[in-house]
């Protein structure tokens, strides 16, 4: 782990990272695999040029589409895919990919350099502005080579480059083809250059693919199916009844139920962490606008018990909202839970007989979890009524910001990112954020990023993380409720000796590479 921050963020001499396997002759694919997913669908995670920010995207990304380098396995950002080497500068201020030779697109078209840097420049999701300001310009070396030339030194190009759960400027689409078809028609009827080609989509509900044997890795089985499921019991009796074959977020009441299936193993991946944000709390208004208002609901979280309930005691209950793998993650010890002492506090701040809350949001679908926050808010006196939402239209409401959420609101987040603290500061905290917007504007703590941010001195940049993460946690910004084990459930059909073998990857939640996973015979 070392290496890899050493070559993303200290960059002191040119770092070539070449092709980690030779792909064997390519195996028949065989079988099929049904995915019960835990929301429903938005088309726009088809396509890379249109990132939200989050992990959501993901779990279809890396089956229809691929990425110059990207995070596997235990690699954090530096996995060679379309790319087969690459090097960053010795002064980060240019970065080289050289194209593996032959890889296509599901259409047949050959990828060329064209197409990275159409990806690159016409690239508009999370992160678009952060690329565009420092990139000088895209460079065609030859037809497979193309290298990127930055205004200054970016220090945290690669891994930022290289993190899909975090942006996708690297993940490649067909010049030619997306201009032909526009970003809509895109959408409904995408070409990547993944191990699997879309076959037939129920926009919202499934989408259907099957083997790409121009991969440049062996895919193992033939069709990939995904099937929105919102409802946990019904993924559950699909499991039980073979229709599904892997299935996410067994909630806690059910994760008994599924241990006891024959033939079916439990997969509990420790993924992201969950917190509290408050809404606009800037406002003189707002009753979240006073410090022990916000340490009273810290006080009346139960962390542990949440953590037993919702994910059988399988998550980690942890001090700070960011997750302890990535980079400059500050470790901050379990904040306590004290009723009285949180029920004092409010009758400090002039709240006596508490205050009421327009909606408590959780992220979808997670909403037992906001229940139990609105019950454990209810035992100090916070009063606040449950908001649901479709996934895809919350994280459409969290870009659209402040406007979304009027009046006083809570929104539980679930958030798992990988590779640096700054990508969940910046998504999720920072003013005019991916995720944050003008939700939360905290301008002595935003100017600290920024020098964070254009800081060349690795020293610097660690003292000005943790004292923004310590900022944040002192002064309750964001209350950190637990991370969450993501518990999955694996069927028979699978081959697999343990759950880590359908889920090797630690920078996510779900089942990918999706072409190493087999059927049994």
């Amino acid at each position: 782990m070392i290496r890899v921050f050493t070559l993303a963020l200290v960059l002191l001499a040119a770092v070539t990272a070449a092709l980690p396997y030779v792909p064997s002759a390519a195996a028949a694919a065989k079988g099929k695999i049904v995915l019960a997913w835990h929301a429903g669908f938005a088309s726009r995670w088809l396509d890379p040029q249109e990132h939200d920010g989050t992990a959501t995207p993901d779990n279809f990304f890396w089956a229809l589409h691929d990425g110059l380098v990207k995070n596997q396995g235990t690699k954090l950002f530096d996995h060679p895919a379309l790319a087969e080497k690459f090097s960053i500068a010795a002064d980060a201020k240019s970065a080289t990919f050289t194209l593996r030779k032959g890889v296509k697109f599901h259409n047949g078209d050959p990828i060329t350099a064209q197409d990275v840097k159409f990806s690159y420049e016409s690239y508009r999701g999370a992160k678009a502005d952060v690329f565009k300001n420092r990139t000088e310009r895209v460079e065609i070396v030859d037809a497979g080579t193309i290298r990127f030339v930055f205004k200054e030194p970016f220090l945290d190009f690669g891994i930022l480059f290289g993190t899909s759960n975090v942006a996708a400027p690297g993940w490649i689409v067909p010049e030619k083809y997306y201009k032909q078809v526009g970003p809509d028609a895109f959408k409904q009827k995408p070409i990547g250059a993944g191990p699997y080609k879309l076959v037939r989509q129920e926009p919202g509900v499934k989408v259907e693919m099957e083997a790409f044997d121009g991969y440049y890795r062996p895919v193992h089985t033939k069709e990939l199916v995904m099937v929105a499921v919102p409802e946990a019991a019904t993924r559950v009796a699909m499991l039980e009844r073979g229709e599904a074959d892997i299935i996410y977020n067994v909630p806690g009441e059910l994760i008994n139920k599924v241990k006891s299936m024959k033939g079916v193993t439990l997969a509990p991946v420790l993924s992201g962490s969950f917190f509290l944000e408050f809404v606009n709390f800037q406002d003189p208004k707002n009753p979240f606008r006073d410090t022990r208002v916000r340490e009273a609901v810290s006080l009346a979280i139960d962390r542990r018990g949440m953590n037993q309930v919702e994910s059988g005691g399988l998550g980690k209950v942890s001090g700070n909202w960011i997750n302890d793998d990535v980079l400059y993650a500050l470790d901050w010890p379990e904040f306590p839970r004290n009723v009285e002492k949180a029920k004092q506090l409010l009758r400090e701040a002039g709240y006596p007989n508490g205050f009421d809350v327009d909606w408590v949001t959780p992220l979808p679908a997670f909403y037992s979890r906001g229940e139990r926050v609105i019950a454990q808010l209810r035992e100090v006196g916070i009063r606040g009524r449950l908001q649901t939402m479709e996934r895809g239209i919350f994280f459409q409401k969290l870009r659209g910001g402040l406007k979304e959420f009027p009046g006083v609101q809570l929104i539980l987040h679930g958030v798992r990112i990988a590779g640096s603290w700054s990508f969940w500061y910046e998504a999720y905290m920072k003013c005019g954020g991916s995720n944050s917007r003008d939700r939360i504007c905290v301008k002595e703590l935003d100017d600290k990023f920024d020098r964070y941010e254009k800081s060349v001195n690795p020293a610097e940049r660690k003292k000005l993380a943790e004292e923004i993460q310590r900022a944040i946690l002192e002064n309750h910004y964001l209350v950190p409720v637990y991370r969450h084990a993501f518990v999955n459930a694996i069927g028979p059909k699978v081959a697999a000796q343990k759950w880590q073998d359908v889920f090797p990857t630690i920078t996510t939640g779900y089942a990918y590479p999706w072409e190493d996973l087999k059927v049994r015979d």
